[in-house]
């Protein structure tokens, strides 16, 4: 028979409030007749319960936070959950509501025995951070069954599992309520009752419902599931539960969902070269902070470094609500093996230069130079935007040419040493614009090295200083 692992989150619109600043206690209430649905410690401590109205609950506890029941919010973070587990468990689908179900058998080969299984998937769950309750069964209906009364046991005794099941009354069963009270009707009131009876007198005395609940709790008949696939794309959101006015606060919201995308690369062995942050402000626009790395990471501390500098010269509207992260131009990680035996580089590439120059003074901030296909130096290259130059053109490196290229040319007003040249310069006819200069490599007094050239009137001029 199929084992199988249920995961039922109790709490988890609750826990996925990012509440770390907040000591108030704060509770989920369910909108058609306001019961509470999860509440936090302090909330219980305060002696609030589930299923509470909300008034009673008002009444118990001061300064309460009171949160309507989003459903869709639950059923993302359930994709968010299982797209973690997906790198440690293959067969996993969504199974009713705040839960989520394991198929355990074909992954046992793999781990060398269930518990070393087990181990890995609730290191990662509790490092994700949800409360949650657990269990083992040999029928997905029973790991249920067990998981949502607190069993949290993890074992493949089909005997004891069996007992542990026959122990449950039949309202804490997933039951349909009209045929629990026909049952209970005619005496039947738990499950070891119930499972104790026939099944071809569960087929003659109730109708087919029954009799397939019962197979299907049993193992006997197969219950049909659909398996989880997931996405190739990166994309999370991050409720607040309170309102930051400072931008630099986001640093710890903002990691959690790096993490996240963390484990998203690392785990398909990818980088990212571009995320999106999106701030929701109160009763404004969101805003959008683009942040780039021109070599492509995927650790999160990198890129909340890049983050930080990015977001250091925004301005914010309205205080921020909430905010949410995308990765773009995802590409797969190719590594690069260097030489055992080299130095140990100091410092960072070039690329990580221009990431972290381009977070912190913006995209359209950093300039490169291009190499145009003239000889006429003011003409030779120009400043463009970085990713805008067009490498094709190499600069002969026979010519020697300045460190530094004044913007137009000054008179030499000097005596100079040459010590290098002439270079004859004649170029231009074409678009009315034509030189005619014999360049030379000179030294001043000073001991400064100069590249001056004389025009056809026996002008001289400076035109650059080496370095």
């Amino acid at each position: 028979m199929t084992l199988w692992v249920y995961l039922h989150f109790n709490s988890l619109q609750l826990d996925s409030l990012f509440c770390e600043q907040t000591h108030q206690p704060i509770i989920i209430v369910e909108g058609k007749d306001n019961r509470v649905v999860q509440a936090c410690a302090k909330a219980q401590t305060a002696g609030i319960t589930m299923g509470q109205g909300l008034g009673a609950a008002a009444s118990l506890c001061q300064n309460l936070q009171v949160q309507p029941y989003n459903k869709e919010l639950e059923q993302e973070k359930l994709k968010e959950i299982a797209h973690s587990l997906y790198t440690l468990t293959s067969d996993i689908c969504f199974f009713a509501d705040a839960g989520l179900l394991l198929r355990v058998s074909n992954m046992l080969s793999l781990y060398q025995g269930l518990h070393a299984y087990w181990q890995s998937i609730s290191t990662l769950l509790n490092r994700l951070g949800f409360n949650y309750c657990y269990a083992c069964g040999y029928s997905p209906l029973a790991a249920r069954l067990l998981a949502r009364n607190g069993m949290n046991k993890i074992t493949d005794d089909h005997a004891l599992l069996l007992r542990a099941v026959r122990a449950h009354a039949l309202h804490e069963s997933d039951l349909p309520h009209n045929m629990s009270e026909q049952l209970t009707r005619v005496g039947v009131h738990t499950l070891d009752a119930l499972l104790s009876i026939p099944m071809v007198q569960l087929a003659k005395r109730f109708d087919a419902e029954l009799v397939h609940y019962v197979g299907r709790l049993l193992g006997h008949f197969k219950h049909p599931v659909n398996f989880y696939q997931p996405p190739e794309r990166f994309s999370r959101e991050l409720e607040l539960l309170f309102e930051l006015e400072n931008i630099s606060w986001l640093s710890k919201p903002l990691n959690k969902l790096l993490l996240q995308l963390e484990d998203f690369l690392s785990s398909r062995n990818k980088i990212a070269y571009q995320i999106n942050i999106t701030l929701q402000q109160r009763d404004c626009e969101a805003l959008v902070v683009t942040v780039q790395s021109k070599e492509g990471e995927y650790k999160a501390t990198k890129w909340l470094a890049l983050s930080e500098l990015a977001m250091s010269n925004v301005q914010l509207d309205a205080p921020i609500q909430g905010l949410s992260l995308q990765a773009k131009r995802i590409t797969a990680y190719e590594n690069t093996n260097g030489d055992l035996f080299s130095k140990q580089q100091k410092g960072g590439s070039r690329t990580a230069l221009l990431s972290i120059l381009q977070a912190k003074l913006g995209e359209h901030a950093i300039h490169t130079m291009q190499v145009h296909a003239d000889h006429r130096p003011e003409k030779a290259n120009s400043s463009v935007a970085l990713g805008a130059e067009t490498p094709d053109l190499i600069r002969d490196a026979s010519f020697i040419r300045p460190t530094i290229m004044l913007p137009f040319p000054e008179i030499l007003s000097e005596k100079v040493i040459i010590q290098q040249g002439p270079e004859r310069i004649s170029t231009g006819w074409w678009d009315a614009q034509p030189i005619i200069r014999d360049y030379f490599i000179a030294r001043d007094p000073s001991g400064r090295w100069l590249w001056v050239f004389r025009d056809p009137t026996q002008q001289w001029f400076v035109h650059g200083v080496f370095h």
